[in-house]
């Protein structure tokens, strides 16, 4: 049996992470299993959701469950 590459991942601790994010006026994509925010200029914006509480989305935010 091999060992793995990298060892298990754990959660980060409400203490630790970033309270909110705001998001305003972008299109939320997942590429790769993470959210990325994409302007109006089609300049990509990782959002780090294992180390937030809260996404703030603001007027003109639309994410791929709110399209239709």
């Amino acid at each position: 049996m091999t060992e793995p590459i990298l060892p298990p991942l754990k959660p980060i601790p409400i203490k630790d992470r970033i309270s909110v994010a705001h998001v305003e006026k972008g299109n939320i994509d997942v590429l790769d299993g993470a959210f990325v925010v994409v302007d109006k200029n089609g300049v990509r914006t990782h959002i780090p959701v294992g180390g937030l509480v809260c996404i703030m989305l603001e007027p003109g935010t639309c994410s791929p469950h709110t399209r239709g």
